[in-house]
């Protein structure tokens, strides 16, 4: 599997796996590749303030930071090393959270 393919993947698995773990209603993973994967993930679940900010911390991690923020989320899915990589292949991450719907949107490009 190509590197960006891994990518799409491992993080795809990672949020679907937290947001399943948060009861969520609904999760919609859309993929699309045009020069590059963009990746669009909508999901109804109901998220406390501190998931959210978790969420948000995750998905903005600097790459000397990755550690600390993604090992709690990751478990099974990857090493050190690879999160690392991957947090430096990501780009144009959007998170947006509407309470009274308690719909998620988040979307990312692969570099």
């Amino acid at each position: 599997m190509t590197l960006d393919k891994e990518i799409v993947t491992r993080v795809c698995a990672q949020l679907a796996k937290y947001l399943l773990e948060r009861s969520a209603e609904s999760l919609n993973i859309s993929i699309t590749k045009a020069e590059k994967y963009e990746v669009r993930i909508v999901s109804k679940v109901f998220l406390e303030d501190e998931e959210l900010n978790l969420l948000k911390s995750y998905l903005n991690v600097q790459p000397q930071e990755v550690g600390y923020y993604y090992l709690p989320l990751v478990g099974e899915y990857g090493s050190e090393e690879d999160l690392a990589i991957i947090a430096m292949l990501l780009e144009e991450l959007k998170l947006n959270y509407d309470e009274s719907k308690h719909e998620l949107t988040i979307s990312f490009r692969v570099r």
